[in-house]
């Protein structure tokens, strides 16, 4: 039997079940019920609201919840059947949109009720073929949930072992996904950058001799993103392979070692970075500040917040993301204003930045729930999971 049904039932009997015992003992006089229990009329109407609902009738039920709350307009238990009805019509959002209309001007929220609309997110956005980073994301906040369809759906992406999907489990540190990864950086032909981003990722430690290997690699793309996901992997003792990178032929490959480096707690690179956090170039100096993120101090900040200031709109949501773990309210000031920027791409650019900017104000997470990118409103609905236990 479903919740709805239960709930229904549940309703249905109380009221019967008030009805007879007044029938039974008409010269008793009924008790006064308390001022906080639903109403006889009220548990009427959400009876015949969720019989609605569950028969499938779900224009009739949202019907029924707008009568109950222009009725009742605080009613925590016909918000419920309302958010059902918009969930089974049109989805999420719609969800959400009559949450905030039954809030209104409000500042109190409703952990519960945001909770349906977030997990039921979730849900829709696992089901993304279309965006794998998502897609993953949301079965993992499911899963950490608890949710045991979601950690089996989570182990059956991992287990075909190829594609877009296995880069973001093994990005996770899953290990059958990391052992798949290892096979497609071996075999795999074209460009494995991201294989080797998603390795950096994935903490594991077997992923370092095949990064290793890459960093012969003739291509600078391929020997930057190994020399930084050596680093992000963190082993000290690859340190001594990485520092040689720092004479490469690329200034992409000498700074991503010089960034590596410091992650791994060696600082010979140090100068490559100081030199080019005064370069002329926002580009430059952004690179340096992306090197060097691992290490902020008082002069990293300064070079971020003016980067943040940058007539480059680009420039400026890279700077937005860098500085959201260290001042999420400013960073959310620099990447709200670009998602309405005229350039798709920018917009996209803020968006994702947007999803690392998160903050535990159930309010913020609302508007990012909103967002035009997958990714952030999954990490945003998953945010909201974690505050709502």
């Amino acid at each position: 039997m479903s919740f709805k049904c239960s709930f229904a039932l549940i309703l249905g009997t109380w009221i019967v079940a008030d009805t007879t015992s007044a029938q039974q003992q008409p010269r008793r006089q009924t008790p006064a019920r308390p001022a906080v229990a639903i109403s006889v009329a009220e548990a009427t109407e959400l009876t015949n609201g969720w019989a609605l609902l569950a028969e499938g009738l779900f224009e009739r039920a949202a019907a029924k919840a707008a009568q109950v709350l222009a009725a009742y307009p605080r009613s925590g238990a016909a918000l419920q059947l309302a958010l059902e009805a918009q969930l089974a019509r049109n989805g999420a959002p719609a969800a959400l949109d009559q949450y905030e209309r039954w809030l209104g001007a409000r500042t109190i929220e409703e952990p519960a009720a945001l909770r349906r609309v977030a997990n039921a997110m979730l849900r829709e956005a696992a089901t993304l073929k279309s965006d794998p980073a998502a897609r993953i994301e949301a079965l993992r906040a499911l899963a950490d949930d608890g949710d045991a369809r979601a950690a089996r759906d989570l182990a059956q992406v991992a287990s075909k072992g190829q594609g877009a999907g296995a880069r973001a489990v093994g990005a996770t540190g899953d290990e059958g996904a990391v052992d798949a990864l290892l096979v497609e950086l071996k075999a795999g032909p074209g460009n494995p950058t991201r294989t080797i981003d998603a390795l950096g990722a994935s903490g594991s430690s077997r992923a370092i001799a095949p990064l290793v290997e890459r960093l012969r690699d003739p291509r600078q793309e391929v020997r930057g993103a190994a020399v930084d996901a050596l680093g992000k992997l963190g082993d000290a003792e690859t340190a001594a392979l990485v520092a040689p990178l720092l004479s490469d032929a690329s200034l992409h490959v000498r700074v991503k070692a010089a960034g590596a480096l410091l992650r791994l707690g060696d600082f010979s690179g140090l100068p490559i970075l100081q030199e080019l956090m005064a370069s002329p170039s926002a580009a430059m100096r952004l690179d340096a500040a992306e090197a060097l993120a691992s290490r902020p101090d008082s002069a990293w900040l300064g070079l971020v917040t003016e980067l943040a200031r940058d007539p480059d709109p680009e420039i400026r949501a890279a700077a937005g993301r860098l500085m959201a773990p260290h001042d999420p309210e400013m960073a959310r000031g620099v990447l709200g204003s670009l998602m309405s920027d005229e350039n798709p791409a920018i917009r996209e650019l803020a968006s994702r930045g947007m999803g690392e900017a998160l903050s535990d104000d159930l309010a913020t997470l609302r508007r990012v729930m909103r967002n035009g990118h997958s990714l952030s409103r999954v990490r945003a609905a998953a945010r909201v999971l974690v505050l709502t236990r």
